[in-house]
């Protein structure tokens, strides 16, 4: 095949064609070399740049890109002749570039940026920039030839604002030229000419450097880092998926998946031993205790895959607790092809498909049917009429985050089912045995669990840095703390073995205590303190109580006379006030927000476009921010499944994402109480449950333990850490 032999059009775009399969993947598996000039130095532009070389690393050719760069230079002579102003001017365009490529966690661009660092590494890639004196070299032209010496010519334009990270968002526009066409002819040559000049650095009013020496060595890095060859099914895959192209396969039958996450897809190890347990210990029933991140949602929906393709017809009821963590389930689903129907929000929307799903797998028409329902729905008499209309053998049932249906509001919601899997990190109640029992009775044992430290040392999850920040309570909460703590040990003992959820009046006084110390004041000027000689930084997440907080004297002194009166605000919105007093762009993530709203926000932070969020329940569970890579955690909590959630939503893993760091905000009483205060000594040790789940898996655990040395030795309390 040449490129005289292929149907290519004379104008592209974006909007109604598919320029990546129907024009630049055709053009560039065919060709032997490829000359591109496109503008603006910077990761949107390298993705736009960079889209399709994979089809090139088998063509055996190679490319010459040159790219623009934003400079403000008098004499352009002086950078050209002067090596030291070249070197300074290269090093702060490689330095600005480089702070840009970090910040994109998208693995499309990622796909691309490996597919670039390949091809430099094996000598079939040359980067050059161009500067202008003012403003930056803006063209956008390409150069295709094949071995006979045909050529295509290609200008044209690409959308390079902010949202451009993301090829999602790029909008093209293309005119093609074929030099064996004669009236093509005076369109080609010049462009042919224009690039030769701009190559050679002979053209008027331009200079064109080599590559900046810290981009060239990240690029060499990068490609020794990449496990596969560059392939140009997988950046089709990806294309697709950022383009919501997620067309299922023509036949309704689930398939597994040839990619998942960039990266083509086979069980790991730990989730075959996870469904083998369940399937053999178990005989299909029973709880995988998997952490967070190590990928439990693509285990069960595997094992539902593999255990369905024997079975006549099955109904997979997957129960989730909120919308966002329901709205994951369908998008993952959709990857092995499977239509799952969203039993929430409103009935209406629902209803009808689920009767008709459960008629057909009634009659054997469906060889599976998924349906994806939050917990609220799933009480529902609606959702409850419909599901008792199957037979227990043909149900298949998923709990995600499953320790929620140890609440005895779901005793009579839980299905009759054949198969039953359960899914949580922390699927045990800390303090609870009934509600555990319960948990038990329904699912089964646990028959697999997975830990954080096998996988930090799998490489599943992020290896992180563990940095404990001590803090007092103030006298009057130290004073109120104490009170709460002598009502809930005098309620306890009256309560004898009864569960603390069944008084509601030790529940509530539980919560209040629990809201003291995840919403204690000096919490605010800690955080400041140890934000002073911080730059902001992107991908980082503020973890925060649901209480109040005392507002600081200056942030008091900034308000309206009007306002003053209320001296407290929730510390949420506290600690919005201090990052963006520092500079940080940051968004607020609670349940305040409209999911439209937090969908958003998720995407900025994922494109590096604000540095933080700021958040308080609402990303506990399920919720995937894989760029995440710095944490803040203000809100205290002594309930494990609370924080082993939260340390796991900061290790998953993300491209480019080498290590984590984790900030913890320790609570204690005030130095001032008596050294023998009994619960001073308590609260130091519920909060070092945490400390030393925290610190013992962390790459600087030493250095944690001096950290809260001071304290430790106050309490005479060493030996916890």
């Amino acid at each position: 095949m040449s490129l005289r032999n292929l149907p290519l059009k004379g104008v592209y775009k974006s909007d109604n064609d598919n320029l990546l399969n129907d024009f630049y993947f055709k053009t560039l598996s065919v060709a032997s070399q490829y000359d591109r000039a496109v503008g603006f130095f910077s990761a949107s532009t390298i993705s736009y740049a960079a889209q399709a070389l994979s089809a090139f690393v088998k063509s055996g050719g190679t490319i010459r890109l040159i790219v623009g760069a934003f400079t403000e230079i008098d004499d352009l002579n002086a950078v050209r002749e002067g090596y030291e102003m070249r070197a300074s001017v290269l090093n702060s365009i490689g330095k600005d570039f480089l702070s840009e490529v970090d910040s994109v966690s998208d693995d499309l661009f990622h796909n691309r940026f490996e597919t670039l660092s390949w091809l430099v590494a094996n000598g079939r890639l040359e980067i050059k920039i161009a500067l202008r004196r003012v403003g930056m070299y803006h063209d956008k032209i390409g150069i295709i030839s094949d071995v006979s010496g045909d050529k295509i010519v290609f200008a044209g334009s690409a959308n390079e604002s902010i949202h451009a990270l993301l090829p999602t968002y790029n909008y093209e526009s293309i005119n093609v030229f074929r030099n064996w066409i004669e009236t093509h002819q005076e369109f080609c040559q010049p462009h042919i000419e224009s690039f030769e000049r701009l190559w050679n650095d002979k053209s008027d009013g331009t200079v064109v450097l080599e590559l900046p020496e810290a981009v060239n060595q990240k690029l060499i890095q990068v490609s020794q880092a990449t496990r596969q060859i560059p392939d140009p099914e997988i950046e089709k895959i990806l294309a697709e998926r950022n383009q919501g192209k997620r067309a299922f396969n023509e036949s309704n039958d689930p398939i597994v998946p040839k990619l998942l996450n960039g990266e083509p897809f086979s069980l790991r190890a730990h989730q075959s031993l996870a469904l083998n347990s369940w399937k053999s210990k178990g005989d299909g029933q029973g709880i995988l205790a998997l952490a967070t991140g190590a990928g439990k949602t693509v285990t069960a929906i595997y094992g539902m895959v593999k255990v369905c393709e024997t079975n006549a017809s099955t109904l997979c009821i997957i129960s989730v607790p909120y919308q966002n963590l329901a709205d994951q389930w369908v998008e993952i689903l959709s990857l092995f092809n499977i239509r799952a129907i969203k039993c929430y929000m409103s009935s209406t929307l629902w209803e009808q498909p689920l009767d008709k799903l459960i008629y057909n797998c009634k009659l054997e028409y469906a060889k599976l049917g998924v349906v994806v329902v939050v917990n609220r729905t799933l009480k529902s008499l609606k959702f409850q009429n419909q599901i008792h209309k199957l037979r227990s053998d043909s149900i298949f049932w998923i709990g995600d985050e499953c320790h929620h249906h140890s609440s005895s509001s779901y005793s009579n919601s839980l299905p009759e089912a054949r198969y039953r899997m359960g899914l949580s990190a922390t699927p045990e109640h800390y303090l609870d045995e009934s509600r555990n029992k319960r948990l038990a009775d329904y699912y089964g044992e646990i028959v697999h669990t997975y830990t954080l430290k096998e996988a930090i040392e799998d490489k599943v999850l992020t290896p992180y840095k563990y940095f404990p920040h001590i803090v007092e309570l103030s006298e009057d909460e130290t004073e109120e703390f104490v009170e709460l703590s002598d009502t809930i040990s005098k309620l306890i003992a009256r309560q004898g073995e009864k569960s603390f959820q069944e008084n509601s009046t030790l529940k509530g006084l539980l919560m209040r205590r629990s809201r003291l110390i995840g919403s204690a004041e000096n919490k605010i000027p800690k955080l400041k303190s140890v934000l002073a000689n911080r730059n902001p930084s992107k991908h980082t997440l503020f973890y925060c109580g649901d209480g109040r907080t005392q507002m600081l004297e200056d942030e008091l002194m900034n308000m309206n006379e009007d306002d003053v009166s209320d001296r407290e605000t929730r510390q949420v919105e506290a600690v919005t006030s201090i990052l963006n007093s520092m500079s940080w762009d940051v968004s607020r993530f609670t349940s305040e927000e409209s999911k439209a709203v937090r969908v958003k926000i998720l995407e900025n932070f994922k494109l590096g476009l604000i540095d933080a969020m700021v958040a308080i329940r609402c990303l506990d569970e399920g919720i995937d921010i894989p760029a995440c890579s710095t944490a803040y955690i203000l809100a205290s909590s002594r309930d494990p499944r609370q924080f082993v959630q939260r340390r796991g939503r900061i290790l998953r893993r993300s491209p480019g994402k080498n290590i984590a760091t984790i900030h913890d905000f320790i609570v204690v009483l005030s130095l001032k109480r008596s050294l023998k205060s009994e619960y001073a000594i308590r609260l130091i040790k519920s909060e070092l449950t945490r400390v030393n789940e925290f610190a013992s898996l962390s790459q600087n655990h030493f250095e944690s333990y001096e950290l809260l040395r001071e304290v430790l030795v106050r309490y005479d309390l060493e030996h916890l850490v």
